[in-house]
């Protein structure tokens, strides 16, 4: 399931979409300006942002141009009123992968949509040592064929992957898995004990490394 933050002031249209999206399987996060935008990027991890410009407290340009900065972070679809060239050209300069302008078919957004999160998880072929990260079918690979993981499993793996050395505490894992709904159980401790359980059945030891009283990192000689 991918995960969007939809940034959208028109309530009506907020909803439409949420409703909408969620209908086609995914996970859908709202924000009506760019300070809870920002707060809900800080309490988890998207794979896209649907991005008004437009908003009450700034232009979305500013969100753009901060997301793009980050390698690992979401893609970006513009979606505005805004019709005239040099505001699409200013969109795309900012990091947008993606401009569609107001009104639209909801189900041309859809199919920009999930274009843009194919072209993701194709850029998300991660590499540690021998092992191969797909993102595309939330798989690794060792050598022997690939190993499917459920979800949350698949996204704690990409997550050590893609910031190879630096150290995770739970709480970070937790955020990055359920934003600010945190459920009170030792989920982490279980998905890093499958994902160790997994990686030794390929043929991988030691790849998750515990830091004691700390959490969890993927070394880069690993």
């Amino acid at each position: 399931m991918s995960r969007l933050l939809l940034v959208e002031d028109d309530d009506n249209l907020a909803r439409m979409l949420v409703e909408q999206l969620r209908l086609a399987g995914h996970d859908v996060v709202p924000a009506r300006d760019l300070a809870t935008a920002r707060r809900k990027l800080a309490e988890g991890l998207f794979d896209l942002v649907i991005l008004d410009r437009g908003l009450p407290d700034g232009d979305g340009l500013e969100l753009a141009s901060d997301i793009a900065g980050d390698e690992a972070g979401p893609a970006i679809l513009m979606l505005t009123a805004r019709v005239d060239v040099d505001s699409r050209v200013q969109g795309l300069y900012a990091g947008a992968a993606d401009y569609l302008t107001k009104p639209f078919s909801v189900q041309e957004l859809m199919a920009r949509i999930h274009v843009r999160l194919r072209e993701r998880a194709g850029k998300n072929s991660l590499s540690v040592g021998k092992v191969k990260l797909d993102a595309g079918n939330m798989s690794f690979n060792a050598g022997n064929g690939p190993v499917f993981l459920p979800e949350n499993e698949f996204r704690i793996l990409q997550l050590l992957a893609q910031y190879q050395g630096r150290v995770f505490t739970q709480a970070d894992l937790e955020r990055a898995l359920y934003g600010p709904d945190i459920p009170d159980s030792n989920t982490i401790e279980v998905y890093i004990y499958n994902l160790r359980r997994k990686l030794a059945g390929a043929g991988v030891e030691k790849l998750i490394r515990t830091v004691r009283n700390r959490g969890y990192l993927i070394l880069q000689d690993a």
